[in-house]
């Protein structure tokens, strides 16, 4: 299996690297005589427009740091919210702080920061927003009367309820006084443009960080749904129910004329880079076109499906997207080191193969690892140490089991999020 670890680890590392958010707003951005562009569209027709920049996210320091090294002294200010520790040698746009996967009181005072910056932007002037993953906790201010600790709650229970990100970002628009378009609602400056690194199936701009900067489709009513819908009503706030019940008259509009939004990165955009390093070692690789949006035994199946039908030879799959996880233990793991347990069990009478699972943003759940290796050989390394797989499913205690074996994959906080990356390489 070593060759073939070694294998994986190069081809996650490289295209890490390579779709680097600042190096996908270099390729997104570019100046001509005087006019910015994004992928080759004018963003205004005068040139010397000043620009102020806006945004949040687990990518968005280095999203911040490739718009100033293309743009340079053309922007004027910039506010951003970034995960607390972020490191930063931003020059001219600000690094507020948050918190993730919930906000805290730093996550409020960053973000009240933020929308009176917005308020403060001239006519004249040009905004960019910045929009990654991780933003629906690292930019947040209650809605209504609403308390931090109540929006907390939400989150929390959310987050184990095994709902998927749209409606888990259903929720969180209507609790909060800068999501769902909110924020951009805040500006003077008739022409911005968002520029975003999705993080969510479908690569909707209405669920991605919420939606900020897009007007929200869904209602109260909507997220009164999804809360009923896991039976979640009796677990949250009273006043969280009692807010989603009462009916809003809010404008339909559009909060702009002049707007535009710009996936620059995706969990596609990065299973292709990663399929490309594939061919070039010599992988006849499939790459699944679709994001799955499932639970995670769903996912494991579909992926054991699809390897199946392997012809020999070196083989390389493919897949992506954001799987869902209902929480019954009080164990430690995310999603891509469940996905791995369970991808272990299935491809254990498989000669030559090995799993890579894996968060793009470096964190999986609650734990400080991206993910994890599982191979052919891994059940039968187990049970000579008196482990099974089952026993670690049952719990929710992925990370101990692979830690146990040395099969965690550490790379720290990687700056982005375009969601979940499994690579499966086969040899046979």
């Amino acid at each position: 299996m070593g060759t073939l670890r070694e294998s994986a680890t190069e081809i996650f590392r490289k295209t890490l690297e390579e779709m680097s958010p600042a190096n996908l707003v270099k390729k997104a951005i570019q100046v001509d005589a005087g006019h910015i562009k994004i992928q080759g569209k004018k963003l205004t027709h005068e040139s010397r427009v000043p620009v102020y920049v806006i945004g949040a996210g687990k990518a968005v320091v280095q999203m911040a740091a490739g718009l100033e090294s293309v743009l340079g002294n053309r922007i004027r200010d910039g506010v951003v919210i970034a995960p607390a520790g972020s490191e930063s040698d931003l020059s001219i746009i600000q690094v507020f702080e948050g918190t993730h996967p919930v906000p805290d009181q730093q996550t409020v005072a960053s973000s009240l920061e933020l929308m009176d910056f917005a308020r403060s932007i001239p006519k004249d002037a040009c905004v960019i927003f910045l929009i990654s993953g991780g933003a629906s906790s690292l930019m947040e201010v209650p809605a209504g009367q609403l308390e931090l600790e109540e929006i907390r709650e939400v989150y929390d229970t959310l987050l184990k309820s095994g709902a998927t990100i749209q409606e888990m970002n259903t929720v969180r628009k209507q609790l909060s006084a800068i999501k769902g378009g909110k924020l951009a609602k805040l500006l003077k400056a008739g022409t911005s443009a968002s520029l975003i690194i999705s993080d969510v199936p479908g690569d909707n701009p209405d669920f991605i960080a919420s939606g900020p900067t897009t007007q929200s489709k869904s209602k109260k009513e909507d997220a009164l749904k999804v809360l009923e819908k896991f039976g979640l009503t009796d677990k949250v706030p009273p006043a969280v129910v009692e807010f989603l019940s009462v009916h809003d008259l809010e404008s339909e509009e559009e909060p702009h004329t002049n707007h535009r939004n710009v996936i620059i990165g995706s969990s596609g955009m990065f299973a292709k880079e990663a399929g490309k390093l594939c061919k070039d070692m010599g992988f006849s690789t499939f790459v699944s076109s679709k994001q799955y949006t499932e639970e995670a035994d769903k996912v494991a199946e579909h992926i054991t499906k699809e390897i199946r039908k392997m012809k020999s030879g070196k083989r390389a799959y493919i897949f992506h997207g954001e799987s869902t996880v209902h929480v019954k233990g009080d164990g430690k793991g995310g999603r891509n080191l469940h996905l791995a347990l369970l991808m272990s069990k299935k491809i254990s009478r498989r000669k030559n193969t090995l799993l890579l699972s894996a968060g793009t943003d470096g964190v999986d759940g609650n734990t400080d690892v991206a993910g994890a290796f599982a191979a052919s050989d891994t059940s039968k390394r187990a049970a000579e140490l008196g482990m099974d797989a089952s026993d670690y499913l049952k719990d929710f205690n992925s990370y101990h089991f692979f830690k146990t074996l040395g099969d965690l994959i550490f790379t720290g906080p990687t700056g982005n999020n375009v969601m979940d990356f499994q690579l499966i390489l086969i040899d046979a």
